[in-house]
């Protein structure tokens, strides 16, 4: 049985409904080797890619970028991005694009086990130039129990206050906010209540040393994610 086929048959009834399910993800993933948009003679979106289904969103995002912040932000991402040339490091983009858009006041919002990276950070961004104002996960010490959640009580990172870091930034009025190791879901909370754009310097992942895609590139780390046997045939 096809490897596609094998992954849809524990969600599926029949046949048909596989195969029509496979037809769906095949058209609205944008997964493409391909890769006409990037690699083609510009003419145009290639008639097989999952744009055409896209049209008018793609219209709407274009007229986005006319508008003077998003433009500027957005130029100097190109600017950061185009400057590398595979030895630079994302920590060197961000000084970059900060510098691009002529910000002054930067904000990390950081998790307490990343205190020593936090500090090379602090004085790298300081030594720039930058006014450096930095809010902790565990600021404010609020319990578990003060959130109305007495079952999480025993989480280590129950009395993490990521909104309290989003709302100090803010009052600092920080132009731009990293990210360093927020818990999964605390940084979002952080991102949803952030005034300033927010960006990310360190990804926690406690197994990969803090590279989230090690668990991508590899066949164990693969068989582990899809929860495959040794034995299994699957093809991932």
């Amino acid at each position: 049985m096809p490897h596609d086929l094998r992954f849809y048959e524990k969600s599926c009834t029949t046949s048909e409904e596989i195969l029509m399910r496979i037809k769906r993800k095949e058209r609205l993933t944008c997964v493409c080797k391909r890769m006409g948009c990037w690699l083609g003679d510009d003419k145009g979106i290639p008639d097989y890619c999952q744009a055409n289904e896209y049209l008018e969103e793609i219209k709407k995002a274009k007229n986005e970028y006319a508008k003077p912040g998003v433009l500027d932000m957005y130029r100097a991402a190109c600017k950061a991005g185009a400057t590398n040339d595979g030895m630079r490091y994302r920590i060197e983009e961000a000084l970059d694009f900060a510098k691009a858009l002529k910000l002054r006041r930067i904000g990390f919002a950081a998790c307490v086990a990343f205190v020593n990276e936090l500090e090379v950070l602090v004085k790298l961004f300081a030594g720039e130039g930058f006014q450096v104002f930095c809010a902790s996960c565990q600021i404010g010490r609020v319990s578990a129990e003060a959130r109305n959640l007495p079952e999480l009580s025993d989480d280590v990172n129950a009395t993490c206050n990521p909104i309290a870091q989003a709302e100090i930034l803010n009052r600092e009025k920080t132009e731009l906010n990293f990210i360093v190791g927020l818990c999964m879901g605390h940084d979002i909370l952080f991102t949803r209540y952030s005034k300033a754009p927010v960006s990310t310097l360190i990804v926690k992942d406690r197994v990969t040393g803090n590279n989230p895609a090690g668990a991508l590139t590899g066949w164990h780390a693969r068989r582990s994610l899809f929860k495959i046997s040794r034995s299994d045939d699957k093809v991932v």
